[in-house]
């Protein structure tokens, strides 16, 4: 039984599976079999997408598997080892390939804006990203052609080509679904809102529950429970046209915005509880103030950076 290892091509033939009966029963005798086997059954579940990578193993694998001169019969099983230790080294250079080349593809783009900054970010397919201030959007380009798939956080005004593939928009208290369409999303703190500008989309949230909307709707979930179905006013999000508005919105949420709009701190005394219909301008923080404060019988004062707000 021992002569068998003295065959330098048996790997070979056994990896092809070539072998008689007899000899596979000896090979798997052989006490390094299970190494071996163990080694190949690794290679099995490493998948090569990628051309360069297969490249590579296309160059390699003749050479693993070409006959090796005849050697005395005292080395075959330094022989053995060699083969077990080349076949480990190559999957182990595959494997490592691989996985830096899925990571480095895997890894999505990023897109982010500051205090009082806008940003239009075209995706793969020709869909384009608004960016509002103070946001951030991932783009997962991997297999985009059939999962075109975003991660928001802050507020966006999306004009999705339509694609075969759905178009999804996550965030941490909801997600939005669409073909094809132009819609906003929101998600500030506890606020999901998803407006609907064109088309169709549906919306959910953590809970399970979903919300369709048609071109001219919108909703509002707060702290994971979707509010009632409200209208557009707008042909438009206003803040692209320079403005922020607010519909019974918390006075904390209009303050928020405020200092995603202008680079101050603001510090606010006697306004909790208390909501805001209305607007304030981009561009000119005295007005903005003032179209916040006086509707609020609240006072404020500029100091450098900071505004303090105080209801007498």
């Amino acid at each position: 039984m021992e002569d068998i290892y003295q065959d330098d091509t048996l790997l070979a033939r056994w990896l092809c599976g070539d072998l008689s009966e007899a000899e596979q029963e000896a090979l798997e005798r052989h006490p390094d079999f299970p190494t071996l086997r163990r080694i190949v059954e690794l290679s099995d579940q490493l998948e090569l997408p990628d051309p360069a990578v297969q490249a590579m193993w296309d160059r390699l694998s003749p050479q693993l598997m070409a006959p090796k001169p005849v050697v005395p019969k005292q080395d075959t099983r330094r022989i053995w080892l060699s083969w077990a230790v080349a076949a480990a080294a190559v999957l182990v250079l595959v494997f490592f390939t691989w996985t830096l080349l899925q990571s480095t593809r895997s890894t999505p783009e990023m897109a982010a804006t500051a205090i009082g900054e806008q940003k239009t970010v075209t995706l793969p397919d020709g869909s384009t990203v608004r960016l509002n201030a103070v946001s951030s959007l991932e783009i997962f380009t991997n297999n985009w052609a059939s999962t075109r798939k975003v991660h928001l956080i802050g507020e966006a005004f999306f004009k999705v080509e339509k694609g075969m593939a759905p178009f999804l928009v996550e965030t941490s208290a909801g997600s939005v679904s669409v073909l094809g369409t132009s819609f906003t999303v929101m998600q500030r703190g506890g606020a999901f809102e998803v407006a609907c500008y064109t088309g169709l989309v549906q919306a959910s949230i953590p809970n399970g529950e979903q919300q369709a909307l048609r071109e001219g709707q919108k909703a509002v979930a707060r702290n994971g429970q979707w509010q009632p179905v409200g209208a557009l006013t707008d042909s438009w999000p206003s803040w692209m046209q320079g403005e922020s508005r607010f519909a019974n919105a918390p006075v904390y949420e209009v303050l928020a915005e405020l200092q995603r709009q202008y680079h101050v701190k603001i510090n606010a005394t006697g306004t909790g509880g208390r909501r805001f219909s209305g607007a304030f301008v981009h561009g000119d923080l005295p007005l903005a103030l003032r179209m916040v404060c006086d509707p609020l019988d609240l006072k404020y004062e500029i100091q450098g950076n900071t505004v303090r707000i105080w209801k007498e």
